[in-house]
C-alpha cells in the first residue's frame, strides 16, 4: 500500500511542477510581445495553423534544436506512453496539455519573431484574399 502512495506522489510532484513551468510560460508570453503574435495565430484556421508549422519547419533559418522541439512535442502527444497515463481522469490529460502549452512556448520564444511574423503575414493575406472573393 506504502507504494501506491509514493507512486500517487511522484506523480503529484510531477504534475505540480508541469504546472508551475507552464505558469511560468504562460505569464511570459502574457507579459511580452509575443502576447500578440499569440492572437494572430489563433485566429488562423486550423488548416492554416497546421500549414504554418509546416512552413516553419521547412523554414532554413529555423535550427535544428528547434526542429527537434517541435518533433518533440508531435511524438510526446502521438505516443500512448505518458508522464501520467490518460486513463486518470482529468490529470492524465492535463500532462499532456501542460507539456504541449511548455512547448508552444518555448518555440514561440525561440523562434526569431520576424520569422513568425513574415510566415503568419503569409497566411493572414491569403486568408484575406479568400474570404475578399466570398
Amino acid at each position: 500500500m506504502e507504494a501506491v502512495w509514493v507512486v500517487l506522489g511522484v506523480t503529484a510532484a510531477g504534475l505540480l511542477l508541469l504546472m508551475v513551468a507552464a505558469a511560468f510560460v504562460f505569464w511570459k508570453i502574457q507579459s511580452s510581445g509575443e502576447k500578440k503574435l499569440g492572437q494572430r495565430i489563433a485566429r488562423l484556421a486550423f488548416v492554416d495553423k497546421l500549414a504554418l508549422a509546416w512552413s516553419l519547419f521547412r523554414d532554413p533559418r529555423i535550427s535544428i534544436g528547434l526542429r527537434l522541439i517541435a518533433v518533440g512535442l508531435v511524438l510526446y502527444v502521438a505516443m500512448p506512453l505518458d508522464l501520467i497515463p490518460d486513463f486518470i481522469p482529468v490529470i492524465g490529460y492535463l500532462d499532456d496539455l501542460l507539456i504541449v502549452l511548455i512547448g508552444a512556448g518555448l518555440l514561440l520564444r525561440s523562434i526569431p519573431r520576424y520569422i513568425i511574423e513574415e510566415h503568419v503575414g503569409r497566411y493572414e493575406k491569403a486568408r484575406a484574399k479568400v474570404g475578399g472573393r466570398k
